[in-house]
């Protein structure tokens, strides 16, 4: 993200799609904070992925598919008597017969394999819905990071749940130091999100930075790796 953030929201903004004042507003508080949260930057991806990206994709060329002409075999002559109408109805019919018996044979076999197949499809998904039933969804930590360790100019993505309406969060650096805060609102479902960038005034330090969740007196805490040197 960064200057192609802002260059997506432009090119929209240009070709009229989406809500110009809320991407105005977004561009506005990346360039002044940089800074935006997850519902605003899936807003973003999901109009540059709806209008931009399908006009930028070309027609496939349609595939020309040669049909071969067919050998036209005149018909045989009439037989000139009896005894070689018989001869050729006898050679004729022995290559039917053996066709017929070898797809009946062929088609006893697809059958066969069908249901084995199906058989054992069945008993995976089975597996794997008792496995699922044991294991259980994970739970969610009360304050947490996409990641362990970043450095400069990456974007750190902090989530994790709490009780109230609103909670405070804060990034301190090695030595305790706060240098960043900010309110998130939690949702009704009791969990919060908000994305940060690494860099800026504070962040000069390398080692362990501390994220603190604080709300209605409690306080829960997480920790990452941070690199004062740009990413590679």
């Amino acid at each position: 993200m960064g200057q192609f953030f802002t260059d997506d929201i432009d090119a929209l903004l240009k070709s009229g799609h989406g809500d110009y004042g809320r991407l105005s507003r977004i561009k506005t508080d990346f360039e002044t904070k940089k800074l935006v949260t997850i519902d605003d930057r899936r807003y973003v991806e999901s109009l540059v992925s709806r209008y931009l990206q399908s006009a930028a994709q070309t027609e496939k060329p349609e595939r020309i598919v040669k049909i071969p002409e067919k050998r036209i075999v005149p018909p045989p002559s009439p037989p000139t008597n009896v005894s070689e109408t018989r001869y050729q109805k006898t050679v004729v019919e022995k290559p039917i017969e053996k066709v017929n018996g070898g797809r009946k044979m062929k088609n006893v076999v697809i059958s066969i394999a069908s249901v084995v197949f199906a058989v054992l499809i069945i008993s995976v998904v089975a597996m794997n819905q008792d496995n699922i039933g044991m294991i259980g969804p994970s739970p969610t930590k009360a304050v947490e990071t996409d990641q362990a360790a970043y450095a400069k100019g990456d974007i750190i993505s902090i989530s994790g749940n709490a009780e109230s309406a609103i909670t405070e969060l804060s990034i301190s650096d090695p030595d305790g130091q706060k240098i960043w805060t900010e309110i998130v609102k939690v949702k009704a479902d009791g969990k919060f999100s908000t994305l940060v960038i690494a860099g800026g005034n504070g962040w000069e330090k390398a080692g362990k930075y501390t994220v603190t969740s604080s709300a209605d007196g409690k306080t829960e805490t997480t920790v990452f790796d941070f690199n004062p040197n740009e990413a590679p």
